[in-house]
Formats: C-alpha cells, structure tokens, sequence
C-alpha cells in the first residue's frame, strides 16, 4: 500500500509540474517566467475568492491580472462581468451603481478587445451580451441604449440576433404605451428594424419575425392610417415580394380593410397568388359593398384551395355573400357545392334553407307555400348537425316555426287532392325538390 501511494504522489507531483512548466512556457500569462508564475497564482487566488463570494478581494487580483497578462483567461472576465452585474443590483447609492455600471461596460470592452475574435464568443457576442445586460440594468438611458443597441446590430450585420431585436423593440413598445416614445419615433425605428430582420439568416426568423410584428401591433401605433403613412412609399416604389408580404401581414394583423389594403393584396396577388390573400381581398371589397369583386376573389380562392374542408367554408362564405345581394338562386349554387365537399356541414344546409325561403318570392299562393316544406327539411338537417350549438339552435327552431305557421291548410291540401305524409315534388321558380305534404292544422 506504502508504494502504491508513493506512486500516486509521485504522479500528481510530476503532473504539476508538468503543468506549472507549460504555464510558464505561455507568453500569454507574462513576459518572463516570474510574471507567468505571478500571474497563474494571481487567477488561482481570483477563483478561490470567487468562488466564496470575496468579491473586492477577486477584483484586485483581476485588476493585477488583466494589467500584467490581459489574455491569460477569458473566464476571468467572465466571472468579472457576474461580480460587477451584481455589485449593480446591491448598490446602495446611486453613485454606486453608476461606478459598478461603468466597470461592468469597461469589462466588456476589454474581454472584447483581447477575446472579441473567439470563433463562437466574440465580438459579435459579447456587444450583443453587453447591450441585453445595460438594457437590463438601466433602461432609462435611452440615448445610449440606442447607441449600444445599433452598435451590436451594425457588428453582426446578417447575423443578428432576432431574440435582441425583439428585447430592444419591445422596450421600445413600453416607452411608447407610457408616453415616453413619439408614435413617429416608433413607427421609424420598426422601419428601420424591418430591414435588418429582412438581412437576418438566424434560423429562428421567421417566428421571431411574428413576435416582432406583434408587438407593433399591440402597440397601438399600428393603426391603418399610420401603417399606410410609413409603408405607402414602398408600396408605390418597386416593392420586392417581401416588402408585399410584410406589409400585408401588418395590416392584416390590424384588419384594415382599406383601399391601400386592397392595393398591397392586389400587388402580391399578382406576383403570389394564395387562398389568404384572395381571402382578405373579398373581404376588403366585401367591405366597400363591391360585391362583384368581393365574389370573383373568392372564387379564385376556392380555385386554388386544395384542403376540402377549407374549401366547403369559401363556398359557404360566397353562398352568404350571395344571399346578402338577394342572390338567392347563386347562394344555393355555393351552398349544394359546399355539401357535395363536406356533406355534414351544417352551416351549408343552414344557407340552402335560406336560398329556398328567399326563393319563394319566385311564384305566389300555393305554390309559393310548398317551398317552405323543403325550408323545413333542410332547416331541420342543419339542427341536426349544430346540434352542439345552442345560440344557432335556438335560431333555427325559431325559424321552424315560422315556417310551419306558413304551410298549406288542410282545406288548401283538400282541393288539390293530398293528404299529409304524402309525397311530393316542388316547383316554384328555380326551386325544386322532392318532399312531403305537411299542413297547417
């Protein structure tokens, strides 16, 4: 046992060596052996005190450390910056906070100036890292939150961080909310920050491009008026099909269903067609009560729709629209094309029994009085299927009374020789379909 432990000393003793003799072969901790040695005691004495928390203790051997050998060890700027970030938060005074901020902000310049070039922490990093902790630790100094911010942004160029984008942004946003920020003044810098996520390559940009576009649009800054001053220009310019799409997103997001809207969708409709913007460009003239245009989008949109279900709902949607002009011939066009999609649609089924009842105006008395037969059958299929819906339920039955009250009298059905349960065809204008007499008793 005496000689394995002699053995294991010995070891360690050479292993020691060996690394106190490398240390003093790195030109990095010193200029001669004696400051090496200095030196490599001096960042052992910072990580003990570190690690128990003798933080003034640790900033004099960093001090000693970075003076004589400032690219001995990144982690001793690293610890640095955490020791400083707390000397912010447990200042007492505003003076002491001041000077803990300003060593915190000259710790990053020096781990930049001798560490900025690291593969992965570098320059482009630790700008981004000293502008998220000043941010974060004094966020009224706007000026300079500014200059910091555009400071990281300029030096990472396509490689932005999407994430410090949207910190900053969303700061911007607060200042906004507490009437600390001009509307100009954040319509601008969400211009400005447009364009460098339009240069981004992170590959998280397009999610954090919705979180960004959000946030202008919680703003409150993102009306359509203010959205049509800062982008018009653009849009009248030679928009590329990015500017289209962002653009559109935004106004969008904020449903303006303007004319500058309908100028942007139809911009991007004509360079990239899609059900979503074919959609919003119905609604739009929809909403100018250019019903001719609102329907001939939609129709473009139930052409390039390819999931059935989605494509029963633009039918159903036309149908509605159709039915509103007093189309009801068209709207039982959209909704018979809406159940030969989806047959168990109920909302199609409610829409027919509409198109019928409008319908009715076509013929007068008793012929007139047999189409609400067929109102009622297909009334009561569509309760059936929103059986889950009280409020369209409770519609419904109020509408299958009414119905029922019109119906033919028994007197009526006498005359013309039928008799209730019989069977029966409908033929009133273009309505037409099989039934059953029913009477008014």
């Amino acid at each position: 046992m005496n000689k394995v432990t002699l053995l294991i000393v010995a070891a360690v003793s050479f292993s020691y060596a060996a690394q106190a003799q490398a240390y003093l072969q790195d030109p990095k901790y010193g200029n001669t052996p004696e400051e090496r040695q200095q030196n490599v005691l001096r960042i052992n004495y910072f990580n003990d005190a570190y690690k128990n928390k003798q933080y003034d203790q640790a900033i004099q051997y960093m001090n000693e450390v970075i003076a004589s050998a400032p690219r001995a060890s990144q982690n001793i700027y690293i610890n640095g910056i955490n020791i400083f970030r707390s000397k912010v938060a447990e200042a007492k005074t505003p003076e002491a906070r001041q000077a803990a901020l300003d060593s915190l902000m000259m710790l990053y310049d020096l781990r930049i100036e001798n560490f900025g070039d690291h593969p992965t922490r570098g320059r482009v990093y630790l700008l981004a890292l000293k502008t998220r902790d000043y941010l974060s630790l004094n966020p009224t100094n706007k000026e300079e939150v500014k200059r910091l911010f555009n400071e990281a942004m300029d030096a990472a160029s396509e490689n932005a961080d999407p994430d410090l984008i949207n910190i900053y942004f969303n700061a911007l946003v607060e200042d906004y909310k507490n009437d600390a920020l001009s509307t100009d003044e954040l319509l601008s810098e969400y211009d400005r920050l447009s364009t460098i996520y339009d240069k981004c390559t992170a590959e998280d940009k397009d999610e954090q491009k919705k979180v960004f576009d959000n946030l202008f649009v919680s703003s409150g800054a993102a009306s359509c008026e203010n959205l049509e001053k800062v982008f018009r220009p653009t849009i009248e310019a030679n928009p590329s099909v990015d500017d289209l799409k962002k653009v559109f997103r935004l106004l969008a997001g904020n449903n303006c269903l303007n004319d500058f809207q309908i100028l942007v969708s139809e911009k991007l409709y004509a360079v990239e067609p899609s059900t979503d913007v074919a959609m919003l460009l119905a609604s739009a003239y929809e909403n100018k009560k250019d019903f001719a245009n609102s329907r001939k989008y939609l129709n473009e949109a139930i052409a390039d729709e390819t999931d059935p279900a989605a494509k029963a709902n633009l039918a159903i949607r036309i149908a509605g629209g159709e039915l509103q002009q007093g189309n009801s011939r068209e709207a039982a066009d959209f909704a018979r094309q809406a159940l030969e999609i989806d047959p168990e649609n109920g909302y199609a089924y409610l829409l027919l029994a509409n198109a019928y009842a409008a319908g009715a105006n076509a013929c007068s008395g008793f012929d007139r009085q047999t189409v609400f037969w067929l109102v009622v059958d297909t009334l009561t299929k569509a309760k059936e299927l929103l059986a889950n819906d009280a409020a369209q339920v409770s519609s419904i039955d109020q509408q299958l009374a009414s119905y029922r009250a019109a119906f033919p009298s028994n007197e009526e059905a006498f005359f013309r020789g039928l008799e209730n349960g019989q069977g029966y065809t409908v033929n009133c204008g273009w309505v037409s379909g099989r039934t059953i007499v029913r009477l008014n008793r």
